[in-house]
């Protein structure tokens, strides 16, 4: 009887290859692939689980126990965000097994995610993003002409960041047949598997441009390349080769070191927190906004409008209940007793 239940590892795989089939990213693919596996291992080592038909609700909130107790390979807790994430991925699987009724019975009805803080994340300041940008000199003096490629390099990387809001994933998978150089404008990869164009004003631009024409041919040489095609990277390292999601990483782990900003994140994420945080305070559509950073629902973009506390202070000034506004009239009151 129990070579005809479907075990777990099959399951898996299958839903994968579901995700495959309806466009999900190789990363979205490639974390749902890595955490699944993580969940049967610790399934068949905490319970001796390995069948669909045996999983059962109390194992699903076992799990979110199990991952709030175990600190992570660096020794510290895992964060309530990494964990509801770790949840939602779950569910989603679970959730395919009932539709594709491959368990016959329903688990997830009563399973809640934790709920997770809303944390103050502090975004940069213009002057920040000043510092950031000054920072961006790059390489050995000993090699002048690449130091200054480089540098370009990182000030055109930077100041995309913060004009467009694109995330770090979307820039690394730019290509050059992506850059529409008269209208300003992008072709972005966004998260979804779908394609957006995205503006990017005058002085987001010019970096760009000063780099693509005076410096990227001379990155593309320390690979041998000569000619450039519409495929190749817009971004590229010392080496030539196309700049990675680390590398770019990396590059803003410099930046920390070199500004000293301190108590903030440093990283492209405080690039595109900045830019929709300026913009909405500024007056921009919400929705232009929206679509600009390629959220899916406007609900997400407002979360950036709740962080801009200059504009918070100004209209809580506006509205201040202690101020007397001596010209005002004296009113009638609402009536003609004493209470």
């Amino acid at each position: 009887m129990g070579d005809d239940k479907t075990s777990l590892k099959k399951a898996a795989q299958d839903f994968l290859t579901d995700r495959e089939l309806n466009n999900h990213s190789e990363k979205t693919i490639r974390t749902y692939e890595q955490r699944l596996r993580y969940f049967m291992t610790w399934l068949e080592s905490a319970y001796g689980v390995v069948f669909v038909d045996d999983l059962e609700l109390v194992h699903l909130r076992g799990w979110i126990a199990y991952l709030q107790k175990t600190p992570t390979y660096r020794g510290k807790e895992m964060s309530d965000e990494s964990i509801q994430s770790y949840g939602r991925s779950l569910l989603a699987f679970c959730h395919w097994l009932e539709q594709e009724e491959i368990i016959d019975k329903v688990i997830t009805k009563r399973f809640k995610l934790p709920r997770v803080e809303e944390k103050f994340v502090p975004t940069y300041t213009s002057g920040d993003v000043q510092k950031l940008l000054d920072a961006c000199e790059e390489g050995r003096d000993s090699r002048p002409h690449l130091h200054k490629a480089l540098t370009a390099r990182n000030r055109a990387i930077v100041s995309l960041f913060v004009d467009t809001g694109i995330r770090l994933n979307e820039l690394v998978l730019l290509r050059l047949g992506d850059i529409d150089r008269d209208m300003r404008v992008l072709l972005v990869h966004r998260k979804g598997n779908k394609w957006q164009q995205v503006p990017v004003t005058r002085d987001g631009f010019r970096p760009l441009h000063e780099y693509l024409m005076k410096h990227r041919p001379l990155l593309a040489q320390q690979d041998g390349v000569e000619v450039a095609h519409r495929e190749d990277a817009v971004f590229l390292g010392d080496d030539g080769k196309p700049l990675a999601y680390w590398g770019v990483a990396a590059l803003f782990r410099r930046l920390k070191k070199r500004t000293g900003i301190d108590g903030k994140k440093v990283g492209a994420h405080n690039c595109r927190r900045y830019m929709a945080t300026t913009q909405l305070a500024d007056g921009r559509s919400p929705l232009d906004v929206q679509r600009q950073m390629g959220h899916r629902t406007l609900a997400m973009t407002n979360k950036y409008a709740s962080l801009t506390i200059d504009h918070l202070k100004k209209s809580h000034e506006k509205h201040s209940t202690l101020r007397v506004d001596k010209g005002k009239k004296e009113g009638f009151g609402t009536g003609y007793w004493d209470e």
